[in-house]
């Protein structure tokens, strides 16, 4: 068999991974001198409900080598002939070092096993289509190199689209301009972001929250035609609006996955995403203010 695994961004439920053979290894939030493991200790609705009592803002760190170390040491004890690791962006955390790292870590009589990692340039529901894939394909008995070689396929076609409710958690995790996330919310302005070939892009500002997720809707269209979509929500009801807007251009269903504690801190409660997987490319460029009015 080939294990499966990626870390806790992808906002899979542990029940359902566990159930697809999937491996979570969870990124770490640092409150404080406490270290809570998201996914584990904590879900998104836990997370927001302690920042309100939270004295100091908390960051999110990469899983310890030690836990990629566990989960390959566990998979391979159990019968693995290979491992595929797909995890998020290099350029948004350490994670791909963090496994690469404990690849190299791992006893000798345990490295006969191979290894492959890959690193997604995406991050959450943007590595979902690529994971349920490998998962799929183990169980079908595909070797490691098909499993890969079918999930960088998947992931080259795969765009991650969101809107932020506020630009408040941008700003005080170093990813936004204080001056400028404070005139954003100022203006109550919805910030939509792109997330390609591991960078964060913006790609337009509304003045509500229905005209951003009219406009990722304008730009999911253009991609026509479209394989797969999937939702995301940092808090329950986020998704509701680009629910409805995607109904509009996309007749297939919708799945709904949360986004996990470590994404939804650097976004917000109210973070709206969305997963497409299309052999046409995302064309940026129209701002979400040309749409009409509401």
């Amino acid at each position: 068999m080939i294990g499966v695994i990626t870390d806790s961004t992808v906002g899979l439920p542990a029940d359902l991974a566990a159930s697809l053979g999937i491996t979570i290894v969870p990124l770490v939030i640092l409150f404080d001198q406490e270290a809570v493991l998201d996914g584990i200790d904590l879900d998104s609705a836990a997370l927001f409900r302690r920042l309100e009592a939270a004295p100091v803002f908390p960051h999110t760190s990469q899983p310890s080598p030690a836990a990629f170390v566990q989960a390959y040491s566990r998979l391979v004890t159990a019968g693995a002939e290979g491992i595929l690791v797909i995890v998020l962006s290099a350029r948004l955390s350490g994670t791909y070092q963090t496994a690469q790292l404990a690849r190299e870590l791992l006893p000798s009589e345990l490295r006969r096993v191979p290894i492959e990692i890959i690193d997604s340039q995406s991050a959450a529901i943007g590595m979902l289509p690529a994971v349920l894939q490998a998962a799929e394909e183990a169980r079908q008995g595909r070797t490691l190199a098909e499993i890969r070689a079918h999930a960088q396929e998947v992931l080259a076609r795969t765009h991650f689209l969101g809107v932020l409710e506020t630009l408040e958690f941008a700003r005080r995790n170093g990813r936004l301009n204080g001056v400028l996330a404070t005139l954003g919310d100022l203006l109550d302005l919805k910030p939509i972001l792109v997330l390609e070939r591991g960078n964060i892009v913006a790609a337009g500002l509304a003045r509500s929250r229905r005209r951003a997720c009219r406009q990722i809707a304008q730009l999911i269209r253009t991609m026509r035609p479209i394989e797969r979509i999937i939702l995301g929500e940092s808090s329950p009801g986020a998704a509701d609006d680009l629910r409805h807007e995607l109904q509009t251009i996309y007749p297939g269903e919708l799945p709904l996955y949360p986004l996990g504690a470590a994404l939804a801190l650097n976004t917000g409660p109210g973070t709206a995403a969305v997963a497409v997987v299309s052999r046409s490319s995302l064309t940026l460029g129209r701002s979400a203010e040309d749409e009409p009015p509401a």
